[in-house]
């Protein structure tokens, strides 16, 4: 269990019997080298791909709830290459942020043995007040960690790669949407 979280890219794809011959998409559907029988091409109106999958960046799902449209409570939104730009935008600040803050090692609770609670050492960022501004941890059940260390930063660094390449791709039509999805 966790928050498993996905950013997916939806391209229309739907030939119209007005579409122009240089605007008509071919897809091709196969299973095991031929073609897949209960799919017919000719209906398929989307491709999605997956873009990107997190786990426990609760951070992202943070931002993602605050600034974005959702369309189902807490799990769906609908995103606009904007979005993704704005999202990147913090990203880099935060990691500017977090590669000039200095480390220290604070308790966290590690988990239960023996029916007690145990303490672990954890190296974490010192200076967070704009980083918490910006991309705050967010708390839920099984979320993962509120503290912000080397994960967060991972997480952070992973996003902007991904984030970097996708939005270095250009849909001129216009035929992309973006999706963000979450669960646990």
């Amino acid at each position: 269990m966790g928050l498993d979280m996905y950013l997916s890219k939806k391209t229309y794809v739907k030939n119209w019997e007005h579409t122009p011959t240089e605007n008509v998409h071919k897809v091709s559907i196969k299973k095991g080298g031929v073609s897949h029988p209960t799919i017919n091409p000719k209906r398929v109106s989307y491709i999605t791909e997956e873009i990107m999958y997190w786990r426990k960046a609760n951070q992202i799902h943070g931002w993602f709830c605050t600034h974005t449209n959702e369309l189902t409570d807490n799990v769906l939104y609908s995103l606009q290459r904007e979005d993704l730009v704005a999202l990147l935008e913090d990203c880099n600040k935060v990691l500017e942020i977090l590669n000039k803050s200095k480390m220290k090692t604070t308790q966290v609770i590690g988990g239960w043995k023996g029916g007690k609670e145990y303490m672990v050492d954890v190296e974490v960022y010192d200076d967070v007040d704009e980083v918490m501004k910006i991309l705050p941890p967010t708390q839920g059940f099984f979320f993962g960690s509120d503290t912000i260390d080397g994960y967060y930063k991972q997480d952070i660094e992973e996003t902007i790669k991904v984030l970097e390449k996708e939005l270095s791709t250009v849909d001129e039509d216009g035929y992309s949407s973006y999706e963000y999805y979450a669960s646990w």
